[in-house]
């Protein structure tokens, strides 16, 4: 009996051609299941039998894992939540800045109490030494430290720091220290005491950390970075004391 010296070599690479035709095969029909799962384009005609299987496979899934629902449902609120959000943030509150501050200013800082206040130049009337002794009216407000006569007129001077900050001063004393100068506000009758002077500034809007929001401390338009001071809302002030 011959035996063939070739006929080992075929046999030794038939199990690698089996391989690489079954791989063949299943990587055509995927290609081909791909193209049927399409949801626009219609299947040929020639390829009814295998549509048919695939029909049959898609309703196995269906019928055996209707779990697959409830999924799409829970993404609707994760959509809800990020419409949200932008909303929130639009009600944040912004700086009020009034109209004086919204370019280059000038100001003058004083210090009444040991405060450190900045007044705006455009807020005031006027400017006088305080030279005289105030005339005292029963029944005032602690803020209210008496009335002297300046240009003919009669002007209340008011204590700053007790009236933006009373329940961290004490009562003002019928007997205090006159100050230095008094600073006419309004219609000129009203001033703020201060104890001293400091000379005047010109401030740019960024050099203010502004008032944000409205709420308390009206009397605050802002405060003044580089000095630690307080810049004062001279109108607010004018509405505390009922001025009209």
């Amino acid at each position: 009996m011959s035996t063939d010296p070739n006929k080992p070599k075929a046999v030794l690479h038939a199990p690698e051609q089996a391989i690489d035709t079954y791989l063949a095969a299943l990587l055509s029909e995927v290609e081909e299941y791909q193209e049927t799962t399409q949801p626009i384009l219609a299947p040929p005609v020639d390829e009814t039998p295998k549509l048919a299987k695939v029909v049959e496979i898609r309703q196995g899934v269906h019928t055996e894992a209707p779990v697959q629902a409830p999924p799409a449902i829970e993404i609707v609120p994760s959509v809800d939540t990020a419409v949200e959000t932008p909303e929130s943030l639009s009600s944040e509150p912004v700086e009020i800045i009034p109209e004086w501050g919204r370019s280059s200013f000038q100001c003058l800082p004083f210090k009444v109490r040991g405060m450190n206040l900045v007044v705006p130049l455009t807020a005031l009337s006027s400017i006088t030494e305080w030279d005289q002794d105030l005339t005292q009216i029963p029944g005032q407000p602690d803020w209210y430290m008496g009335v002297f006569v300046h240009r003919d007129q009669r002007v209340v001077v008011i204590d700053t720091a007790q009236l933006i900050m009373p329940e961290r001063m004490e009562k003002v004393s019928d007997k205090r220290r006159r100050g230095s100068h008094v600073l006419i506000i309004g219609d000129g009758r009203w001033g703020l005491a201060c104890d001293s002077l400091q000379s005047p500034l010109v401030l740019e809007k960024e050099s203010v950390r502004w008032r944000r929001g409205e709420g308390c401390r009206s009397w605050m338009a802002g405060t003044v970075i580089d000095q630690l001071s307080v810049l004062l809302n001279v109108d607010a002030l004018l509405d505390m004391v009922g001025h009209k």
